[in-house]
């Protein structure tokens, strides 16, 4: 378990809400832009540079205001042939989770049809730039707020690593509620708890990157074909 002092404690606890503000804010920040003229494929490159936005934000407060480590957890190096084995587990795992979570959200008919998801899906079908953007994205943003940065420090407040791990899972699904329906909420949940579990036994960001962006190009490239 990770101590902090007590000095530090307010200061990590304005940060585990600025880690969850920054991204909403960088989300419906598009909405400024709705009416700008823009074409919807610039909105949606804007949409995503203002969460790498809140990325840096929330670096800069780790560094100048937390005077600490963005990631609280030092990494753990692993030899190569490692490193692809923790991703190829950590990849089945989340296959796993993901499927029989599809198969509690059809036994429930709980719909999975998202109109937004599906607005963005027609951009991506017209550029595979932007949605390989919108992967990479995804992949070093999400892990790094959610898993790197907001995981760890739930647990030194909380003192919990359990309910560390899901209220941050938690959180992560919260932030796509945006998407309009439940699934798109139940889903990010899931995949929260396979990540914030595979980086507790790991304790290597780079591993959930990797898996985070490797499944979302899969989804994407599968819903786009």
């Amino acid at each position: 378990m990770l101590n902090i002092t007590y000095s530090k404690k307010t200061t990590v606890i304005i940060g585990i809400i600025l880690s969850i503000f920054f991204p909403v804010l960088a989300i419906y920040s598009s909405l400024l832009f709705k009416d700008s003229g823009f074409s919807k494929e610039t909105q949606y490159y804007i949409s995503r540079f203002t969460i790498w936005i809140s990325l840096l934000l929330l670096f800069l407060y780790s560094f100048k205001i937390e005077k600490q480590p963005f990631l609280l957890w030092k990494e753990t190096e692993y030899p190569f042939s490692f490193l692809a084995t923790a991703i190829f587990k950590t990849f089945l795992k989340l296959f796993l989770a993901v499927f029989f979570t599809g198969l509690f959200l059809m036994l429930f008919k709980i719909t999975t049809e998202s109109t937004v998801l599906n607005k963005a899906l027609v951009l991506f079908k017209k550029s595979y730039v932007l949605l390989f953007f919108t992967c990479v994205t995804a992949g070093i943003t999400e892990e790094l707020i959610f898993r790197g940065y907001l995981l760890p420090r739930l647990e030194v407040v909380l003192k919990n690593k359990n309910l560390a791990i899901i209220l941050s899972s938690i959180l992560f699904g919260i932030l796509h509620i945006s998407y309009g329906t439940l699934a798109n909420v139940i889903g990010p949940i899931v995949i929260g708890l396979v990540f914030a579990i595979q980086y507790e036994k790991y304790r290597n960001i780079k591993i959930l990157i990797v898996c985070h962006f490797l499944w979302d190009l899969f989804l994407l490239m599968l819903k786009t074909k």
